[in-house]
């Protein structure tokens, strides 16, 4: 079964294989399970349009603004480091060996996402790695339903006993596999069906080498005494997006046509064809800027490929189309004439997620017909780029995307 990932910005050179791996391996375990697929037989495609947007001819000289911090005396944080800042932030400086444990205190779930940005290793072993985060989101979203019956010690007692975070993983392993040998009773995934996953509840590898990255990121925090935000990273997101915004409409719009274009509508057909010749859905994934190409090549470019479920995260779809951006806008349709923009009769299915942590993400389906709006809360305030790493995100996707499967 094809799936095809189209990025957003902030990604002038491919993207960490890292990263990669643990997005592909929740993108099977997750929606491609919901809709049937064989994990072992399925295409994921992954177009890389960032290295055909300009670079900033002066490099990023703009940002350096009087009274503003300049962008190259900043030492850029990775994910890992910036969840350890954030919890720094919100429960103190936490011992290095229980980072999680802060985390936990207020939702294991969030120990599990910052678990999963952490992973670290080969390709099996982060497989292995996002396997077990996202077995630990269906015993979360089980035990809590969701949240919805409270987080931390109050749902997961076992939480106070433990001392710190290498025993916390251990003892969550040992939960797992209680879960997993009792029947189901709550929201998302039962425990058994994660057995079809081929997932182990041992700690992996890969977290324990991530584990390992958390407690020495814990160390420097508490070392350099602090949880300071840097202004300038939050600046170059905004001029990357402004430079990926501008970059594509100019190409679009020229007598040559657009590379952009055309790599991703290349991606989206050879998906396509591997679709019919196996009889399976196509599932399409855009984050962000991406989700505003995906939009114009089906709307505009390619109106004649078929996507059966269309997921956008943190996208400006629904501001571009209110903006009048689109080839296919009608500048005649407004919220004043009472209707909203006809659904793509080429996607049987959009969901829209929205994060309201996220200042980049906007709601579609107030402007057009047929799109789902999600709503996913991860509180984080790197909230943009971390959708597609984020285990309780998918989860989340793959229980909408199954009420078509039923």
């Amino acid at each position: 079964m094809p799936l095809v990932h189209v990025h957003g910005i902030n990604n002038r050179a491919p993207q960490d294989p890292e990263q990669v791996a643990v997005r592909d391996a929740l993108y099977r375990q997750n929606v491609l399970a919901t809709v049937g697929c064989d994990q072992n037989k399925t295409l994921v495609l992954s177009p890389w349009w960032g290295g055909l947007v300009a670079e900033p001819a002066w490099g990023w000289a703009s940002l350096d603004v009087s009274g503003m911090e300049q962008l190259g005396g900043v030492a850029e944080m990775g994910r890992t480091e910036a969840a350890v800042r954030d919890v720094a932030a919100q429960a103190g400086a936490p011992e290095p060996d229980r980072i999680l444990i802060a985390a936990a205190a207020t939702s294991l779930q969030w120990a599990i996402e910052i678990l999963c940005g952490a992973l670290t290793g080969s390709e099996q072993e982060l497989h292995e790695g996002a396997a077990f985060c996202g077995l630990a989101t269906g015993y979360w979203a089980e035990r809590s339903d969701v949240g919805r019956r409270g987080d931390g010690s109050a749902v997961f007692p076992w939480l106070a006993k433990v001392g710190d975070d290498t025993e916390l993983l251990e003892r969550l392993s040992a939960e797992l596999e209680a879960w997993l040998g009792r029947p189901a009773a709550g929201a998302g995934p039962s425990a058994t069906s994660w057995e079809t996953f081929g997932v182990v509840s041992r700690v992996p590898r890969a977290a324990r080498s991530g584990l390992r990255q958390l407690n020495s990121y814990a160390a420097g925090v508490v070392t350099r005494g602090g949880a300071a935000m840097v202004r300038g990273l939050a600046t170059r997101k905004v001029a990357l997006l402004l430079g990926d915004v501008m970059g594509y409409f100019a190409q679009r719009d020229t007598a040559e046509g657009s590379a952009i274009v055309a790599v991703v509508s290349e991606a989206l057909e050879e998906a396509a064809e591997y679709a019919h010749k196996h009889g399976e859905p196509l599932v399409v994934v855009a984050h962000s800027m991406g989700g505003n190409i995906v939009h114009e090549v089906l709307s505009h470019f390619r109106p004649d490929l078929q996507v059966d479920l269309l997921v956008t995260a943190g996208t400006q779809v629904g501001l571009f189309e209110e903006l009048k951006l689109f080839r296919t806008s009608d500048r005649s349709l407004t919220a004043a004439g009472g209707g909203k923009v006809p659904a793509l009769p080429n996607v049987d299915r959009w969901i829209n997620v929205v994060d309201p942590a996220d200042p980049l993400a906007f709601a579609a389906a107030p402007v057009f017909a047929g799109a789902e709006d999600l709503y996913f809360g991860s509180r984080a305030w790197w909230a943009h780029g971390g959708y597609v790493t984020s285990p309780h995100f998918h989860h989340r996707v793959a229980l909408r995307a199954a009420e078509d499967y039923r």
